[in-house]
C-alpha cells in the first residue's frame, strides 16, 4: 500500500507540476497576445497619426493651390441683352448724347417693321465724351446697381479710319419691359465713367 501511495504521490506531484508549466506557458501566450495586441494599438496609433499628418499636408498643400480663389459673383444682377446687327446701315446718330429706351407704344414710326416688339424693348445709348470720339463701342453688361439704376458696361476700341470722328453708342434688344422705369449710369471695362450728357 505504502507503494501504491507514494506512487499515486509522485503522480499527483506530476501532474501538479505539469499544470503548473502548462498555465505559465499560457501565461507566458497570453502576455506575449497582450505585447501584441499593444504594440498593433500603438501600429495602429501611429498609422492614424501619420494619416492624420498626410491629410493635413494634402489640406494644406489643397489650401496654397486654392489661395486666390474668388467666390463667383451672382448674374441675376446681370441682364441679358442682344447687340442689334444692322443689315442695311445703321440709322444715323443723335445729334446729343443719352439713353432712349424703345419700347412698342413709345418708339420712332421708322422702327415699327424694324423689331420684334411684342417680345422685345430696345435701348440706344450714345456717349459724349471727346477723346472717344472716333472709336467703336460694345456693351459687355447691363447690370442693376439697385431697383432702379441700371449701369451700362463698355468696351471702347480705336477706330480702323481715323477721319470718322462719330460718337460710340449701342442699339440693345432687351426682353419686354427688362428696364422699363429705370435710369442708366455708364461706364468702361477699366471703370472709367463716361458721360451720357
Amino acid at each position: 500500500m505504502n507503494r501504491k501511495l507514494v506512487t499515486l504521490l509522485m503522480m499527483s506531484m506530476l501532474l501538479i507540476l505539469l499544470l503548473a508549466a502548462c498555465g505559465s506557458d499560457e501565461e507566458a501566450s497570453g502576455s506575449n497576445d497582450k505585447d501584441k495586441d499593444n504594440s498593433t494599438e500603438q501600429e495602429a496609433e501611429k498609422d492614424n497619426s501619420d494619416k492624420e499628418k498626410d491629410d493635413k499636408a494634402e489640406e494644406e498643400k489643397a489650401d496654397e493651390e486654392t489661395e486666390g480663389a474668388v467666390a463667383p459673383q451672382s448674374s441675376s444682377e446681370e441682364i441679358s441683352f442682344r447687340q442689334v446687327s444692322w443689315m442695311m446701315g445703321s440709322p444715323d446718330r443723335r445729334p446729343n448724347a443719352g439713353v432712349w429706351y424703345y419700347t412698342a407704344n413709345d418708339h420712332p414710326s421708322k422702327y415699327d417693321d424694324t423689331f420684334k416688339w411684342e417680345k422685345e424693348d430696345i435701348l440706344l445709348w450714345q456717349i459724349s465724351n471727346k477723346e472717344y470720339q472716333g472709336y467703336d463701342a460694345d456693351t459687355e453688361l447691363l447690370v442693376k446697381m439697385d431697383n432702379d439704376v441700371i449701369k451700362i458696361v463698355v468696351g471702347l476700341e480705336k477706330d480702323d479710319d481715323p477721319s470718322d470722328k462719330k460718337m460710340p453708342r449701342n442699339f440693345l434688344k432687351v426682353d419686354k419691359g427688362a428696364l422699363e422705369g429705370k435710369s442708366f449710369i455708364i461706364e468702361t471695362v477699366d471703370g472709367e465713367e463716361l458721360s451720357l450728357k
